[in-house]
């Protein structure tokens, strides 16, 4: 999430679409963000999904890498 700053509600509608259609297939997503709200959007995200979660700051983009590959 490199400069995300703001999202169009299509967008949003379309991402969960996704996310409802492919629920059981996710296993363990990694968020990689650089602002502390993206963070807490990792957070937020935890209880509407049975996959485990995980933030990574943008600095750690290589240890997001490597969590995914040990999957």
């Amino acid at each position: 999430m490199t400069d995300f700053h703001s999202c169009k509600l299509s967008v949003l509608w379309e991402d969960s679409k996704f996310a409802m259609n492919h629920f059981i297939d996710i296993e363990q997503p990694a968020m990689v963000g650089e602002e502390q709200w993206q963070h807490g959007m990792a957070i937020f995200c935890k209880p509407f999904t049975k996959a485990i979660v995980r933030y990574f700051d943008h600095a750690d983009a290589a240890g997001a890498r490597v969590w995914l590959a040990e999957a």
